[in-house]
């Protein structure tokens, strides 16, 4: 058969041992673009429109832009009124903040109910993060993830977005914020005025989101653009009003859809404006804020530096700043509209009439009451411009790409010495990549597993290499106290649960999208093959002979297929009963790019830990999933899992929960040394234009929220936010001594690290 015999980590160590570039002048990263043929029609002023939409503080419903969650290295460092309860808990939310007194069905007597781990309380938006609130979850032994726990909780660390609020009308021109009800202050509140709401998970960076086939840490936004929505063809299955309007070739309106492939970055883009959480008031639709936008000058509220990259001298159109009156934003002559005709083509804006679109699916005339075209299809020029300007944001000019390293007879080398790693940090690229045993028989730490270099995440691809979707992993048990069994257990590819906080804290890409459907695509694969009805494809059109990536030391193969790569007659034996196929999907999440990785604290999908650091301390414990036997001697299997199948839905039945953690997380009993040089050769990914936004990551000024205070000046319900504007720059980026480059440690709490949220500004060391 067919099928890719070379194990996913086998084949990350070769990417490894083999020049990455010809020398530091030249891009060692390409990623794979959409096909935009037949819809944009000048990709110059789709990037404009792209990027002025990323920025603009006009587009949320209280000010909120992209970039507002993402002003730091793409990722957001700020400490007051981050913190979330457990929303996506299972089998019901916890809408309570701080500690809790049971772990996954382990009783916590002494637990600090309701306070951080330093002891804050109360918690609400006031409340400004210390470094001893991190790691959020400890243990009294952080060698030993089964030692007595010290404090839980299944709170996350994230960014702050929108009020609690219901959508009435919007502003047209004049007026940032939308007209919303009065906002709630049952949860997220200052003293006893509504606070902004915050996100369920932590932000993650938009650097290099490009290389990602699916994004969100859950994976929910498709590959596939459907123009109106997140979820791909799960959205045109599922809603029969969520269609575009274009006009045929005689001119008439009709509902269609896109089917744009390689283009999960727009999937992304057209969610976060419609979030209750993140930029908008309850109720809203694209077709409003279109209506909100069209006529609006772009960036009007925002600086832009002469020298910025697209909108300024060195921009494809040169300078098209307004350089009178406020000198803010776009010159006059320049609305969303200008810039949408310039870079659509026409069958997607230029009808003239109103139109609704009925429950049913219907194209009806709307009079007074329905919407352009230009603004029902909104959400299509807004998902694409963001996702063009997005795809510019390539980050592959590190000291990792200056050295070229390679292991040179098992001795680690830089291949370039124009900028040599020292001893430490190289150490650090060996333990990365080593899958044999280290030292005293001690397991290889193989983060190149799930990270292979250059792009540091086995679910980013670059352009012309295959893109699988499903992957099937080797288990060796199914949990602890189980006897040992040698079995696959299919996940989606680049998804995997490490054991960060126990699956029902967090289902994480075993999830449901909004229609009821699963979100991972292996569990389509596994419905596929039993004939279940599915709205979705796996790609895997046979599981013996599509390609497929198999983990280091051989998956199983199913019966009836072999292992002659000659044969490509061999299927599935028939009487294979695909309900006993294992999977490995709840709790898992999308493995996160390393690179600039020492930029982005708080690490992983729930910001649990405050330093890099303490991510390789979690990684040397083997996570930190839990024995379920601590509760009960007969119970078997661990925090992680969803019964011997993983197929078990919340609360799992006792006594056989199994594991969903991956078996390359395992105890590697690290020593101190070998975990500076590990956290040392990670900061080597750092790029010093992300660090310092140079083009192309250079920006428009910004109004960051740096925290919410407990009085209420306009009398709207709303707590005062306090302010700070983060100052625009050009193509050539922060000066270092400025302070306001990002200090590359790996610590959310390095001096420096809140500068662009009003904190302390500390010049760069050279």
């Amino acid at each position: 058969m067919m099928r890719k015999l070379v194990s996913a980590f086998c084949a990350g160590f070769f990417l490894l041992v083999v020049p990455l570039s010809a020398g530091n002048s030249q891009a060692v990263l390409t990623p794979k673009l959409a096909d935009l043929s037949g819809i944009v029609k000048d990709a110059n002023w789709a990037l404009v429109l792209g990027k002025a939409f990323f920025f603009d503080q006009q587009v949320g419903s209280d000010g909120q832009s992209c970039y507002s969650c993402h002003f730091s290295a793409g990722a957001d460092p700020r400490l007051n009124n981050v913190l979330t309860p457990g929303f996506l808990k299972e089998p019901e939310e916890d809408t309570s903040f701080g500690a809790i007194d049971n772990f996954d069905g382990e009783p916590l007597p002494n637990a600090p109910i309701g306070t951080t781990k330093s002891g804050g309380f109360p918690i609400d938006a006031t409340y400004r993060l210390k470094a001893d609130d991190f790691p959020i979850y400890e243990l009294s032994d952080y060698k030993d993830r089964n030692s007595p726990i010290v404090i839980a909780t299944d709170d996350a660390v994230s960014s702050p977005g929108s009020f609690d609020a219901t959508f009435f009308k919007t502003r047209r021109i004049f007026g940032v914020k939308d007209w919303c009800g009065k906002p709630n202050n049952d949860i997220f509140h200052a003293g006893k005025y509504a606070a902004r709401q915050v996100e369920p998970r932590n932000t993650p960076t938009t650097v290099n989101a490009v290389f990602s086939l699916f994004q969100f840490w859950d994976g929910r936004a498709h590959r596939k653009f459907n123009g109106v929505g997140v979820f791909g063809p799960r959205d045109i299955a599922g809603d029969p009003q969520k269609r575009l309007i274009v006009l045929d070739g005689a001119g008439k309106p009709q509902l269609g859809y896109l089917d744009l492939d390689d283009a999960s970055l727009a999937s992304q883009a057209v969610g976060p404006p419609l979030s209750e959480k993140e930029m908008s008031c309850e109720g809203r639709t694209f077709a409003d804020v279109g209506r909100k936008m069209l006529l609006r000058r772009p960036l009007a509220l925002q600086k832009i530096h002469p020298q910025d990259s697209v909108f300024g001298k060195p921009g494809p159109f040169g300078d098209l700043r307004l350089r009178f009156l406020t000198g803010r934003g776009l010159r006059v002559g320049f609305t969303y509209s200008d810039l949408i005709q310039k870079a659509f083509h026409e069958k997607y804006w230029k009808s003239n009439g109103r139109f609704i679109i009925t429950e049913g699916g219907q194209l009806k005339a709307g009079g007074k009451h329905g919407y352009t075209q230009m603004e029902h299809n909104f959400s299509m020029f807004w998902g694409i411009a963001i996702m063009i300007y997005e795809s510019k944001l390539v980050s592959d000019k590190s000291r990792f790409d200056d050295c070229n390293p390679a292991l040179v007879a098992g001795v680690p080398v830089c291949q370039n010495v124009s900028d040599a790693l020292t001893p430490g940090e190289l150490d650090g690229f060996r333990l990365f990549t080593l899958f044999g045993p280290n030292t005293g028989g001690r397991p290889g730490p193989a983060c190149s597993a799930c990270h292979p270099l250059p792009l540091s995440a086995e679910s980013q691809f670059q352009a012309g290499t295959s893109l699988v979707m499903v992957e099937r992993s080797r288990m060796n048990d199914r949990g602890p106290g189980t006897p040992a069994v040698i079995e696959g257990a299919v996940h989606d590819r680049g998804f995997f649960n490490i054991g960060v906080s126990p699956s029902s804290f967090d289902p994480g890409n075993g999830g449901t999208d909004i229609y009821g459907n699963p979100l991972s695509i292996a569990r389509i694969f596994l419905a596929e093959q039993l004939g279940l009805p599915v709205n979705d494809t796996s790609g895997v059109t046979d599981p013996c002979n599509t390609p497929t990536l198999i983990e280091l030391g051989g998956t199983p193969v199913y019966p009836g297929c072999d292992t002659d790569v000659n044969d490509t007659t061999d299927s599935v034996d028939p009487s294979f009963d695909w309900n006993e196929e294992r999977e490995m999907v709840a709790g898992s999440f999308k493995t996160p790019t390393l690179r600039n990785v020492g930029l982005t604290p708080p690490y992983f999908h729930n910001g649990a830990y405050g330093t890099l650091r303490q991510v390789v301390e979690f990684y040397s414990r083997g996570g930190s999933r839990r024995d379920k036997s601590l509760i009960d001697p007969s119970y078997t299997g661990d925090t992680s899992g969803t019964g011997l199948l993983g197929k078990e839905g919340f609360p799992v039945p006792a006594p056989d929960f199994g594991t969903n953690v991956d078996r390359f997380v395992q105890p590697l009993d690290l020593t101190d040394d070998e975990i500076d040089h590990l956290t040392a050769f990670m900061l080597t990914l750092t790029d010093r234009r992300v660090q310092c936004d140079q083009a192309p990551f250079d920006h428009p000024s910004l109004l960051v929220m740096i925290r919410a205070k407990p009085t209420d000046a306009n009398r709207d319900g709303r707590a005062d936010d306090v302010l700070f504007e983060l100052p625009e720059i050009g193509a050539s980026g922060y000066d270092p001594n400025s302070g306001f480059c990002v200090h590359n440690k790996g610590d959310l709490f390095e001096p420096g690290m809140q500068a662009r949220s009003g904190g302390l500004r500390v010049p760069l060391a050279e």
